[in-house]
């Protein structure tokens, strides 16, 4: 196994997590080779363990990624609606943007084969829908405004559900129709922000 000084470690590190990235995207964690994220920076299959514990690790560290900067764009528009019903709707509709650029979260929240592929090969405490940047501030907002009796009397997990399911409505959008989407999303996000809340 060859030694990297801490400085190539970074660098390689950081070329990996990029190149990961781009063969996650383009063809979802099955499809990817440790072998083809390894070979993107030139080094040997075998030295992918020094910079990560697996694939799906990895993975997850691209998602934690996304998930912070999701955070930083979505929450600060939220937590300024004085009205949990605008709050919700504001949720749905940032949310909705940010998916259309951060294609892993994307995954996570609309396909369930990727995620039960990073679930079933990390550690059982390490709760994808519990733990992700991307969804515990969304947990966080529901059990706030739960205990404010804002919301209506359902379990956070179902609350949460709907909400998700709502913005999975991303992966239907060529289905639905481009020139009609934004009408469809506007229907169903009211919809949902007034089911919701009390």
């Amino acid at each position: 196994m060859p030694k990297f000084t801490e400085t190539e470690k970074e660098r390689i590190r950081m070329d990996m997590m990029h190149a990961a990235h781009q063969c996650f995207i383009a063809k979802g964690l099955k499809n990817t080779s440790i072998e083809e994220i390894t070979s993107s920076v030139s080094i040997a299959k075998s030295s992918f363990y020094v910079f990560f514990e697996s694939k799906e690790m990895l993975y997850l560290e691209l998602l934690a990624f996304e998930g912070e900067e999701i955070e930083r764009r979505v929450w600060p528009k939220v937590e300024r609606e004085k009205k949990i019903r605008e709050a919700i709707k504001v949720y749905l509709l940032e949310m909705s943007s940010a998916l259309e650029s951060y294609i892993l979260t994307q995954r996570l929240i609309t396909n369930l084969e990727e995620y039960n592929m990073v679930s079933r090969k990390i550690d059982p405490e390490y709760s994808a829908t519990k733990r992700l940047r991307s969804i515990v501030p969304l947990m966080e907002f529901i059990k706030k405004n739960k205990e404010l009796k804002k919301l209506i009397n359902e379990d956070i997990e179902v609350i949460a559900g709907v909400i998700r399911g709502a913005l999975a409505m991303i992966i239907h959008k060529k289905d639905i129709g481009e020139d009609i989407y934004p009408n469809v999303q506007e229907i169903i996000f009211n919809a949902v922000a007034n089911e919701l809340t009390n």
